[in-house]
């Protein structure tokens, strides 16, 4: 417990706080009004707040929020925490929170403001279970915590204003774009854009030992902003798989109608946001691939979070499927839940036909069945839930698209089901000249040609064609320096494609008609299983009836009657 008192004048919060208004100005309205307007209140009969709750994700300044309204408010300030109110005795802890009132109840009868602030509160009143729903329901009535403010994630704009109170008294090199680095820290908190301040002058000092000797602080540079990033990452996404990921579209080979839906999918709605706004357009929430294997999906899911520069959040069904009752679900719920923090941010589903599998489709019993019955069903809330937030977008790749379940392939969820194909023939020599960009190839190598010579492949077996053809160059002479055409023809000759021109066109098929396709499959194979069952039973009938008739024809017919006893 800590006590201390805030310092008159015309000094205000935002001189060492930024954003985070709605807080601000609650505080503001708790502590300074009711000794403001006292007289008012009185006519009035007006009863004043008498608590506020403040809740968010940690490091998004609620601490120092609090203590800088004391300070401009110049009140009294009590701070009740539980590394200092948790003893080993019994009683003890019940006498230090009696004389934290105690003491400031004296300071509010000289007519100066006076604020308990108790931090962690979940942890001094945990439910009879920095979490809103961790405390106990008796504290969060009116007459104790009155009002309740969420402390949000700063926007970039909030971002921004932080990164230039941090870095007031810092040497800026004239080329630092704040707002450019502000812009790339989503999913920031404040704590962690301090941190990214400090580390970037780190980064600053170090080279100027090297530079300087008289010990000066050379410019903060752009270089060293993203050295520190590379350091500082956003606290809130600590623990589960975050990344904006280096790949671009220049590394995807072919695709070009696809790559321009995918940009105006999700590029289009992140960095033209008021273009939205202003025609009133919703953005989409979710994208389906679908298209055989290894036909870059989930490269080109990579590639569209890395343009919008988004956070980029991956699961698949392995990580989803655990032995314990819940955890699943779990995971899930919580990756949305920080997703939207961190938002702008992608959250991309491998496998998703094992995730989202369609219901009913078998009558096991199993625990996995039941297991993805679960994680379906929150994954549909979860997306739901995406209506109301914003800068999010769900991504999901399979080459089973017959079986997703229903409910996810309508709009709102899966608003864009897009087939990804095997490439053609200039995808293909697009694909090969990427994967070629960083080898030394002879001249007698036409590209091409190895481009016309395999058809059918995708893009993945391309590249392990001029991995290995880079190979063989390598066990024919470990000292070699290029890659020759013949060692293109050799792994051509051994390799052939794992897909057939009838495989292909059945899951193109599915794009005929997505949304129906999977019932009516369904649907006519019910019908077909009962048909055969009633014809089954139809024919078992009349070869029954033919044994009985062929049974009692023989047993009717002379040769096998009884022969006559003969008369005397």
């Amino acid at each position: 417990m800590e006590s201390s008192s805030g310092s008159s004048g015309q000094w205000r919060a935002e001189e060492v706080v930024a954003g985070n208004a709605e807080a601000l100005e609650a505080l503001r309205e708790l502590i300074a009004f009711p000794f403001h307007y006292s007289r008012e209140s009185r006519k009035l009969g007006l009863k004043w707040r008498t608590g506020l709750l403040l809740y968010g994700p940690p490091g998004t300044g609620k601490t120092s929020l609090v203590r800088a309204v004391v300070r401009e408010c110049d009140a009294h300030l009590t701070v009740i925490s539980p590394h200092s109110v948790h003893r080993a005795h019994v009683g003890e802890s019940e006498k230090i929170l009696r004389e934290a009132f105690s003491e400031a109840l004296s300071y509010s009868s000289t007519g100066k403001p006076s604020v308990i602030f108790i931090d962690e509160i979940d942890a001094l009143c945990p439910h009879r279970n920095s979490r809103v729903d961790a405390i106990d329901p008796a504290l969060r009535r009116s007459g104790r915590f009155d009002a309740e403010i969420e402390v949000t994630t700063p926007t970039e704009e909030e971002r921004f204003q932080i990164l230039q109170l941090y870095s007031k008294k810092l040497p800026l090199d004239p080329t630092v774009d704040l707002r450019a680095i502000s812009a790339s820290c989503n999913g920031y908190v404040g704590a962690d854009l301090e941190a990214l301040c400090r580390e970037a002058t780190m980064s600053a000092i170090r080279r100027s030992s090297d530079v300087t000797k008289d010990g000066g602080l050379c410019s903060l540079t752009m270089d060293d902003w993203k050295h520190a990033k590379t350091v500082v990452g956003p606290s809130i996404t600590r623990g589960v798989t975050v990344e904006i990921p280096k790949v671009t579209w220049e590394d995807i080979g072919g695709l070009q109608d696809l790559k321009k839906k995918l940009q105006q999918a999700v590029e289009w709605p992140i960095k033209n946001a008021a273009a939205f706004a202003r025609l009133g357009i919703s953005p989409v929430r979710g994208v389906l691939l679908h298209g055989p294997p290894g036909c870059s999906k989930t490269t080109l899911a990579k590639a569209a979070a890395h343009a919008a520069q988004a956070s980029f959040f991956s699961l698949s069904g392995a990580e989803l499927y655990s032995m314990y009752v819940g955890e699943g679900e779990s995971l899930l719920r919580n990756t949305f839940q920080r997703a939207r923090l961190a938002a702008p941010s992608i959250i991309f589903f491998d496998e998703a036909d094992v995730i989202a599998a369609k219901r009913g489709g078998s009558t096991s019993t199993s625990g996995n069945a039941t297991v993805g019955e679960r994680l379906l069903s929150t994954l549909l809330t979860e997306m739901d839930g995406l209506e109301q937030a914003n800068g999010i977008l769900v991504l999901a790749a399979t080459n089973r698209p017959h079986a997703v379940d229903a409910a996810l392939m309508r709009p709102g969820r899966f608003d864009l089901v897009l087939y990804v194909p095997p490439p053609d023939l200039e995808a293909r020599y697009e694909i090969v000249c990427v994967h070629t960009r960083n080898m030394k190839i002879g001249d007698d190598v036409d590209l091409r040609e190895v481009a016309e010579d395999t058809e059918l492949f995708t893009g993945a077996e391309l590249e392990g064609l001029c991995r290995e053809a880079g190979m063989v160059a390598l066990r024919d002479d470990i000292s070699a320096t290029v890659v020759c055409g013949r060692h293109f023809q050799i792994v051509k000759r051994s390799l052939k494609p794992a897909l057939t021109r009838a495989e292909i066109d059945a899951y193109a098929s599915f794009m005929k008609n997505p949304l129906y396709r999977s019932s009516n499959h369904c649907a006519l194979s019910s019908k077909h299983n009962k048909s055969m069952k009633i014809s089954g039973a139809v024919k078992l009938g009349i070869l029954s009836f033919a044994v009985m008739l062929a049974a009692k024809y023989l047993l009717m017919s002379p040769k096998h009657t009884p022969s006559s006893v003969p008369s005397t």
